[in-house]
């Protein structure tokens, strides 16, 4: 027998709101999305207007919803993250959306890393082309020009002329029929070493810091006083630099210890690889990036953390729309024709939409730069020094602790988004790593790798080492891997195995 019931469920559900939704795609988008999705808003949205200025939202008007935010960040102020909370306007969003604790998690759809840029063709100036553009800046002869041009095309992906001067002399000859003296190469040698950045064109480390050090100085005494003891440790002590005894070095520059930490941030910041710093390695071309952060490290270690918002330009309510549906709400609806109901809604819709589309901006800048600001503090080392082994193991939940943002809001604020630093440009994902052990403690994966290459760098190429071996020389370094971890950091690293390093006499 059948019968029919009725029975009452009560349930709890959330849903996202059309402005939530919108909230949660623009802290997604990079700059240059963002741009698209602003010009199209503007297009679409009669009650919405741009501010144009230089800065964007550097000169937003308070009174117009913006709330005067720089995007710029100094050093003291990164100390201040614990203090901050969540955006109110990104609770209900991260409520609802699902968590990814690492990067590997992050859906394929909004994963970017440095492949991205290396697999695309594109016609972006070249590494080369960077530098023989900068020859038009000096007042050189044809001769001259011609030697630099061949100089920049025997500069290694570094930056620096692996081979003598007394080779490139004798390539000119056989190979171009130009003939050259060592004087004259020297001489052109010298005018691509004042190009940029500082340390094109070293024959050697000590050359490669030096220009550095030197750099807008013509001679050692022109160098300024700051950057004196820098040049004397660099220029005089070099070999003791390399063994790394800071006590000689002390000793006979009679520097205190509080100075010898300052020489040795110092020394940190020099870049040993210039070439690193044009964003192209040899042989590549590289996509246009536009970064959406820029992260500056000045001479005394003051960073400055900046939010890029390219061509976006502020944005504000129409004043007459704002004003015209004031007048009508003070009205009231029962005294209005249906000619001017019908205003007030249309008045109403777009008035609301580019307020909203207002707050969500600010929104997301203001997830943006708490994500950037936590990620400088917490792998402050490496925007001090640019050393990729000063990276500290770090996921998405400890950007989340330091911000008082959900997870889901940094995985947003971290999708597709890259930074400029004063040692080159990065995705954002670049910071992120998981966690190896050394000697107990967790240390970032790179310093494992780090020291892998390391190894296999000094190992006998008529001789290479299995992975195995390679597992045992990092074990004795203190690194805890297995073989099958080093095989993993190998091709990371696009290292073949070891049948495939083997040279023959």
């Amino acid at each position: 027998m059948l019968s029919q019931t009725t029975t009452q469920v009560q349930r709890q559900q959330q849903r996202l709101t059309p402005q939530q939704v919108q909230l949660a795609r623009l802290t997604e988008m990079p700059v240059e999305a963002l741009y698209d999705e602003v010009d199209k808003e503007l297009k679409e949205n009669p009650s919405l207007e741009a501010v144009r200025s230089a800065d964007s939202y550097d000169s937003t008007d308070a009174a117009d919803g913006m709330d005067g935010m720089t995007g710029a960040e100094t050093t003291e102020e990164l100390e201040d993250l614990d203090s901050q909370g969540t955006p109110d306007a990104m609770e209900t969003i991260d409520a609802l959306d699902s968590t990814y604790s690492d990067p590997d998690d992050i859906p394929a759809a909004a994963q970017t890393n440095s492949s991205r840029f290396e697999a695309v063709a594109s016609d972006t100036q070249s590494f080369y082309d960077q530098l023989q553009e900068q020859i038009g800046f000096f007042n050189i002869s044809d001769s001259q020009k011609e030697l630099i041009e061949y100089l920049i095309g025997s500069l290694d992906e570094r930056g620096w002329l692996p081979v003598s001067l007394q080779q490139v002399q004798d390539e000119l000859e056989v190979y171009h029929n130009i003939t050259a003296t060592i004087d004259e190469l020297e001489q052109a040698l010298h005018t691509l070493q004042r190009f940029e950045p500082a340390g094109i064109g070293a024959r050697n480390l000590q050359e490669c810091l030096l220009l550095q050090v030197r750099q807008g100085s013509q001679t050692d005494a022109a160098v300024p006083a700051e950057r004196q003891p820098l040049l004397c440790l660099v220029r005089d002590h070099f070999e003791l630099l390399m063994i790394n005894r800071w006590d000689k070095i002390a000793q006979r520059m009679h520097l205190t210890d509080a100075y010898t930490h300052r020489l040795q941030r110092d020394l940190r910041r020099l870049n040993p690889r210039p070439g690193s710093a044009m964003g192209e390695a040899v042989g590549k071309s590289l996509q246009q990036i536009t970064p959406d952060f820029i992260v500056e490290t000045d001479y005394y270690g003051q960073i400055t953390v900046t939010l890029n918002n390219g061509y976006v330009p502020a944005l504000r309510v129409n004043d007459d729309d704002a004003q015209i549906l004031a007048a009508y709400d003070a009205a009231g609806s029962k005294t209005l024709s249906r000619t001017e109901r019908d205003a007030q809604a249309f008045l109403h819709e777009n008035v609301g939409r580019a307020q909203s589309f207002i707050e969500a901006l600010q929104n997301r800048q203001r997830s943006l730069l708490l994500t950037m600001r936590a990620i400088v503090k917490l792998q402050r080392p490496f925007f001090e020094s640019g050393d990729e082994t000063a990276l500290r193991p770090m996921n998405l939940e400890d950007i989340a602790r330091q911000t008082g943002l959900h997870v889901s809001t940094v995985s947003r604020a971290t999708s597709s988004k890259w930074v400029q630093t004063t040692f080159g440009i990065y995705p954002l994902r670049f910071f992120f790593s998981s966690a190896s052990q050394q000697d107990g403690e967790e240390v970032s994966v790179r310093k494992a790798e780090a020291a892998l290459k390391d190894i296999i760098d000094h190992e006998d190429k008529q001789s290479p080492l299995s992975d195995d071996t390679i597992a045992q020389q990092m074990q004795q370094l203190g690194f805890d891997v297995a073989r099958r971890t080093v095989s993993k950091y190998r091709d990371r690293l696009s290292i073949p195995v070891a049948r495939m390093r083997k040279k023959s006499i």
